[in-house]
């Protein structure tokens, strides 16, 4: 997944990276059913929940992260950068909107709202499902990107490319001033075009810490530290807020732009990196990696029907979380193996 890019040097690394990437993803979808049922469940399941949620949420980060480095510092230019970008973003943005938009009308649909309203909510909120708004977000960085890889490259932009720049400034503009109609006719919250900027830290992050590795000399047990205790506190702050204030987002403390997010996931790709020369190619983990879009598109299907089988593990669900991981990521990554033998089906995941 996610990071929607190929590198013209292969970086071995970076497949272990997508691999641990995407299990934090599924991690965080499967606890937070669970993280979301206290006072239900018991307090261990409880609790191994909220730990494995808390231990996850770096998983986006950490794909953002790995696209600064396949693809800043390249040289390209910025037309020939978006036109790759495009061929590579818009067809999984408008095929997967789509199929969750048809598969939430008629199987989550609570309310029985039309699919004219559904379409609506889509467009709105920039997705038609919550792990889709990833692919917005995306799309909205790719477009600064080839400006920032200028940047980076210490290249002088021309007439060109900031009329390019200014066009762009003008169309969020224009998403911008709509927004705020949208808002004071219908009292409905347009931002899914403003959520792109502050990814911008872990972009460029990625790419930094890549090129420039003996800047960022911390000990094994310092970042271990970082981890843990990031994890731990989080967990923690959540609980507080959870059996405190019956506030039962888990996003709030755990944020994937709030401080805690930012030092864990620096923190695990430091780490990493530091395992840059040890970690040795292998085919399976080439494999997962090649298939992590793919898994992180599909998984929430796979979910929704592995979900019902918790009943089973009452009293143990810390168990069924577990196995529920597992199975997922294996069923989804059989599933993309499978489907990307054909063609079409390569381009939209």
């Amino acid at each position: 997944m996610p990071t929607l890019g190929k590198c013209m040097q292969h970086k071995v690394w970076i497949d272990y990276l997508r691999v641990i990437a995407i299990l934090a993803v599924i991690a965080i979808h499967v606890s937070t059913v669970f993280y979301k049922q206290y006072g239900v469940i018991s307090d261990v399941d409880w609790w191994f929940a909220n730990l494995l949620d808390a231990a996850s949420r770096f998983s986006v980060p950490l794909f953002v992260m790995a696209s600064g480095v396949v693809l800043l510092g390249r040289a390209i230019a910025p037309p020939e950068f978006l036109r790759k970008r495009a061929w590579r973003l818009l067809p999984p943005i408008i095929v997967w909107n789509l199929v969750y938009l048809v598969l939430g009308y008629f199987l989550w649909n609570p309310d029985h709202r039309s699919l004219l309203a559904l379409t609506g909510t889509m467009i709105r909120a920039g997705h038609s499902y919550g792990h889709l708004w990833y692919l917005t977000m995306f799309a909205c960085l790719m477009l600064f990107a080839p400006f920032l890889n200028q940047y980076i490259r210490g290249e002088k932009p021309g007439l060109a490319e900031f009329a390019a720049l200014a066009v762009l400034f003008f169309l969020f503009a224009c998403l911008d001033q709509g927004s705020l109609l949208v808002k004071a006719v219908a009292d409905s919250d347009i931002t899914w075009y403003a959520v792109f900027p502050l990814y911008i830290l872990y972009f460029v992050g990625g790419y930094v810490i890549d090129r420039y590795p003996e800047r960022f000399r911390f000990s094994r047990g310092t970042l271990w530290g970082v981890v843990v205790a990031t994890v731990l506190i989080g967990a923690g702050l959540n609980a507080v807020l959870y059996r405190g204030f019956g506030i039962h987002e888990d996003f709030l403390v755990l944020n994937n732009l709030g401080p805690l997010v930012i030092l864990c996931t620096f923190a695990i790709f430091i780490l990493l990196r530091q395992q840059a020369d040890r970690l040795k190619a292998r085919p399976g983990i080439s494999a997962w990696s090649d298939a992590s879009f793919g898994i992180y598109l599909i998984h929430p299907l796979i979910i929704f029907t592995t979900m019902p089988l918790s009943r089973y593990f009452e009293g143990i669900l810390w168990l069924f979380m577990v196995l529920d991981v597992a199975v997922v990521a294996v069923v989804s990554f059989a599933v993309i193996r499978l489907l990307r033998r054909m063609a079409w089906f390569r381009q939209i995941s």
